[in-house]
């Protein structure tokens, strides 16, 4: 087999296997949005102090839990201002 022959043969292969690592890490990776989120009354009664307060901030847009560092500006879910 020549040259050319074998990049062919190397390009064609290369390719398939990008194609099946691709597959098989998208197949494995679940989806950013299988996160379960907090629906606004149960963030209202937590903000409202009816259940016990854990160290963090909830966001008012979409209710999510932040943790409560002060470096933290954004909800982690909606990207919103806290």
């Amino acid at each position: 087999m020549d040259a050319l022959g074998w990049l062919i043969a190397y390009v064609v292969g290369f390719g398939l296997l990008q194609l099946l690592l691709y597959r098989y890490f998208q197949r494995e990776d679940p989806s950013p949005d299988a996160t379960p989120r907090m629906d606004r009354s149960r963030a209202a009664a937590v903000e409202g102090g009816e259940e016990a307060a854990t160290d963090g901030v909830y966001c008012d847009n979409c209710g999510a839990h932040n943790e409560a560092a002060a470096t933290y500006a954004y909800c982690r879910e909606c990207v919103s201002p806290l």
